[in-house]
């Protein structure tokens, strides 16, 4: 079995009551959950009519650590933007005042409506995020959210610079594990304890090989290539992940575990700066 690129995945969610590419109700519950939080919107584009948001700290401290989650890059994968909205509901208005948080709550709104893997042109906004001495630029293949991200490159360069999460989702495993980048060969307790995260809710996946990158303990460590993860530590951010849930599981609990690793990311990002300063 192999991911199509248009075959179509669409679930139902019990705690939203709504279908997982129900996209104006995403949008419009985002706006909700984004009251009260001191957190602008920035739109950097357009897909289609839709909007591709950055949302980031209103009033950002240096002395805070810049870390920047970012989910619904691939259209099938729908527990990761559902779960950043579980993950906003359980913020406090204080967040602001212990980290500079960005947030791409949804990168592919065509994939994500469709419920396929790819944009409505059959392009992989995750990949075509190439590096070349010390900046980024677009491959020939990259996507047109692609493209509008390396255009905000000097931005979001700045917003990750302490730390990267993007959320995905594997719809062939039962399940998770973690791409995991970090400035040590080995990975690290960052690395773990998002792995951990996700393990409170699915078995971590037994060690071998999953797209030709070696699975060792359920992470993919320091493993490079063209994603947008990948390219933003190439760009310096500290740390990254690509946190991935079973897609062959329930809806509901992959939204619940999707918002586990976002916390976690949050909580690992404030301490690990904490003791640096």
């Amino acid at each position: 079995m192999s991911r199509s690129s248009f075959q179509q995945f669409h679930w139902h969610s019990k705690q939203f009551a709504l279908a997982s590419n129900d996209i104006h109700a995403f949008y419009h519950l985002l706006a909700e959950q984004m009251q009260g939080l001191a957190l602008t919107k920035k739109t950097l584009g357009h897909i289609e009519g839709y909007p591709l948001e950055l949302y980031q700290s209103a009033n950002p401290q240096p002395k805070l650590a810049n870390v920047l989650i970012s989910a619904g890059f691939h259209g099938e994968e729908a527990a990761g933007p559902w779960g950043m909205l579980k993950f906003l509901s359980t913020l406090e208005p204080s967040i602001t005042e212990q980290l500079n948080l960005s947030l791409l709550p949804l990168v592919n709104p065509t994939g994500f409506k469709a419920g396929h893997r790819f944009n409505q042109f059959g392009e992989n906004p995750n990949r075509g995020f190439l590096v070349d001495k010390g900046r980024a630029k677009p491959a020939e293949d990259c996507s047109r959210e692609g493209q509008l991200l390396i255009a905000q490159q000097a931005l979001l360069k700045n917003l990750s610079q302490d730390g990267i999460l993007t959320c995905h989702e594997d719809v062939l495993q039962h399940n998770c594990y973690v791409y995991s980048f970090e400035p040590e060969a080995a990975a690290g307790p960052f690395s773990y304890t998002l792995r951990d995260s996700l393990a409170e809710y699915f078995p971590v996946a037994a060690d071998e090989s999953i797209d030709g990158c070696k699975l060792e303990d359920g992470l993919i460590h320091n493993h490079y290539d063209s994603s947008f993860e990948s390219c933003l530590v190439k760009l310096g951010a500290k740390r990254g992940a690509c946190s991935e849930t079973p897609a062959l599981e329930d809806f509901d609990q992959r939204i619940n575990a999707n918002c586990a690793v976002m916390q976690q990311f949050v909580s690992a990002s404030i301490e690990y700066h904490t003791k640096q300063v």
